[in-house]
């Protein structure tokens, strides 16, 4: 209808808000415009103002903000306990996953000793399980799943062969 007209804000090229606008566009095979922000705030901030048409941008924002934004659909495997309303893109019948979901962890030098590694892993994954980190987590509208360090390996590598279909052709648009 009108391709490259609709546009998209997103928190920056190639983050994860891009990744999710390529596979929508993808999936529903059409030509949008993304205009990237330095940042998740001024990326919400542009919808808000009318700036853009859309954006994609991290649940914990779009949450904290649902007064005045209509949020549309979550860019993951299942919805959001958060706003629990709003259908996945799948739901809604568009090949989008996950993989543009933030991922947050802690990385530690090349050569680190494995002990040391596996130490950390299992602070961490302690850590974001305590109720009290858990509770603070929920009231600030960021949603938490915890992985051990062998399940983000697992992850990673589900993610990379995702990414890797997803910006194939990127550089010949």
């Amino acid at each position: 209808m009108n391709p490259g007209k609709v546009t998209f804000s997103g928190a920056g090229r190639y983050v994860g808000h891009h990744i999710a606008m390529l596979q929508l566009a993808k999936a529903a095979d059409i030509k949008t415009k993304y205009i990237p922000y330095k940042g998740g705030v001024p990326a919400l901030l542009a919808v808000m103002s009318g700036e853009v048409m859309a954006g994609f941008n991290n649940t914990s924002d779009a949450f904290r903000s649902k007064d005045r934004v209509k949020i549309l659909a979550i860019a993951d495997l299942q919805r959001s306990s958060f706003i629990p309303d709003v259908k996945t893109f799948k739901e809604l019948g568009f090949d989008v996953d996950n993989s543009s979901n933030n991922r947050r962890g802690i990385a530690a030098p090349k050569g680190t000793p494995p002990e040391l590694i596996r130490k950390l892993s299992d602070i961490f994954v302690k850590m974001f399980n305590d109720k009290k980190v858990a509770k603070r987590m929920k009231d600030s509208g960021s949603g938490m799943f915890v992985l051990s360090r062998d399940e983000t390996k697992k992850m990673w590598k589900k993610t990379q062969d995702t990414l890797e279909v997803v910006l194939k052709n990127l550089g010949q648009e």
